[in-house]
């Protein structure tokens, strides 16, 4: 697979979060290397990144995804050039766990400072794809029944 990429710019209100969780996700399917696991790994990263730099961050929202080899990256840019911070955990708190889940569901992630803003990032694994007609060692061919 040669590298893939989508992007999308948003205005940063929160209604466009399920937007950009749909759209990313038909578009990264479309390419037709995800599985449906992959796919709702994917949505729910947007969700968190594109959440998070809704509320806290500033100005447009900007999305770029690209598909490689060695995994999906998610980038997700804003205006607001602080660090992204995970909340408390207690039981009455609501907010807080979006970095959290990132992470567990990242092969890897992190954020970086930009010259206006910050950029906050997560890789996601892709399912290994079979060529058609490759067989591991331990799989025969079928014969016809005798």
């Amino acid at each position: 697979m040669s590298s893939l990429a989508t992007r999308l710019v948003l205005m940063g209100r929160e209604e466009e979060v399920s937007i950009a969780r749909r759209s990313v996700a038909e578009r990264v399917r479309a390419w037709g290397f995800i599985d449906e696991e992959t796919t709702e790994t994917i949505r729910l990263i947007i969700s968190e990144l594109v959440s998070n730099a809704v509320v806290h961050g500033e100005g447009p929202v900007t999305i770029t995804v690209l598909g490689r080899p060695s995994g999906l990256l998610i980038d997700v840019r804003d205006g607001n050039h602080e660090a992204p911070r995970t909340g408390s955990f207690g039981t009455e708190n609501e907010h807080g766990r979006g970095l959290a889940l990132v992470d567990a569901l990242a092969v890897r992630s992190g954020w970086e400072p930009l010259g206006r803003g910050k950029r906050v990032w997560a890789e996601v694994a892709l399912p290994r794809v079979r060529s058609v007609g490759s067989r591991t060692p331990c799989e025969q061919p079928l014969r016809p029944a005798v």
